[in-house]
This record gives structure tokens, C-alpha cells and sequence, in this order.
């Protein structure tokens, strides 16, 4: 089993158009800019698969076949289960690839990339802070113009597809960076239970972009 997505897009659902709309740009801008470089396709569920065996097979092999994972974070995220089950198991994922690149550590800040779409100082999660730097995409609205002619958007579209190549190329080393993805498996509900309780702490906002 080898490497098979660019990045998996871990989001809340919605009923409005906005994180929809956000979404789909987000997809496109993102294929758009690592064509040149990479074959692997975004992940995202475009299905709307619910919780079940088959959501956890379908995201359990989807999250370890991806160079990288995408956070879009706001403030409902973290009391969705289900997308805390996604970014626990990319956590888990990156500190086993890590392990196994040894010494060569990824540029940068690991596999998770986290952009801001809402939230205020005090929403953001002690998980981003310090280690792991994010892109802000907080002034995204319905009115705003398509990312791709966005000029302010694009910069940080271009810099996440730059670095999401860099780790390809790290991990394209492995010839077995996919070996564990056969029975690989969500974390259940208990094991995420100690994120939600964590404290919230106030930071700058926005962070660190994500470097070049």
C-alpha cells in the first residue's frame, strides 16, 4: 500500500453554504497548485458518510494514505467526535512516520497543518500552539472572491502546497511509509475524551504561517 491522497481535509459539517463553499475552494486551490508536483489527490467527504464500520474503514485508510492532514478549525470543531477521532489518528500516524525517518524531521511543523477559519484567541486549542504553526482564513466569507484569484489567500495556498510537497518527498523515501495502513483504525471515543478537557489558553492571533 503506498501513498494515495496529498493531503485529507478533516472539517465540521455544516447546513449552511459557507464552510461548503470554503471546502470545495479550498479542494480546488489546493489541487490546483500541487498539480505541477504531485499526482495525489485531496481527500474530503464528499459523500457525507456517517459514523459507522464503514466511515471508519473508508477514513482510517484515507488518513494513512495521506502525505499530510488539513485541520480547518472553528470552534464547533473540537465537540464533533468525529473529527477529533481524524486528527488523533493523523497524530498517532505522524509520530510513527516520524520515528521511522529518524533524525530527518519534517520542515517545518509535522503532517498537521491547521488553518483558522473561526475562532477567537481563547477558542484556539492547546494543540496548535507552539509546535505546530497555522494559516489564517478567518476572513473568508460568502461575499469573498474565489481563493484562486484571492491574492491574500493564494500566498498561503501556495506555501501549504510547497510544504506538503516537501514532506512527499521525505516520506517517498520509505518504501514501506504505508505499511501499518491495513489495520490501521480511528481511535475510539474514550481515547479522545482528554483533548476535549483540556484548558483553553489565550495566544496571538493569528499565528505562524506555515514556513516555505
Amino acid at each position: 500500500m503506498s501513498l494515495k491522497y496529498s493531503c485529507f481535509i478533516s472539517y465540521c459539517h455544516g447546513q449552511g453554504n459557507l464552510m461548503k463553499s470554503f471546502i470545495d475552494q479550498l479542494k480546488r486551490a489546493l489541487e490546483d497548485y500541487l498539480e505541477p508536483w504531485l499526482d495525489e489527490k485531496v481527500f474530503i467527504d464528499e459523500d457525507r458518510l456517517q459514523p459507522g464500520y464503514h466511515y471508519n474503514d473508508v477514513f482510517a485508510n484515507a488518513i494513512c494514505q495521506s502525505i499530510c492532514m488539513i485541520v480547518v478549525y472553528s470552534p464547533k470543531y473540537e465537540r464533533h467526535s468525529y473529527c477529533l477521532r481524524e486528527y488523533q489518528a493523523m497524530e498517532s500516524i505522524e509520530k510513527n512516520r516520524l520515528e521511522l525517518l529518524g533524525d530527518k524531521s519534517f520542515p517545518g511543523q509535522g503532517m498537521i497543518i491547521p488553518i483558522i477559519f473561526r475562532g477567537e484567541k481563547e477558542d484556539i486549542p492547546l494543540k496548535f500552539e507552539n509546535c505546530i504553526h497555522y494559516s489564517d482564513f478567518s476572513k473568508f466569507t460568502l461575499a469573498s472572491i474565489d481563493i484562486n484569484t484571492n491574492p491574500e489567500f493564494i500566498i498561503q495556498i501556495e506555501k501549504i502546497a510547497k510544504y506538503i510537497y516537501k514532506c512527499y518527498k521525505n516520506l517517498n523515501e520509505q518504501t514501506d511509509i504505508c505499511s501499518e495502513c491495513n489495520s490501521f483504525k480511528l481511535p475510539t471515543d474514550e481515547e479522545i475524551q482528554p483533548w476535549r478537557e483540556q484548558p483553553k489558553k489565550q495566544m496571538v492571533f493569528p499565528g505562524r504561517e506555515v514556513r516555505q
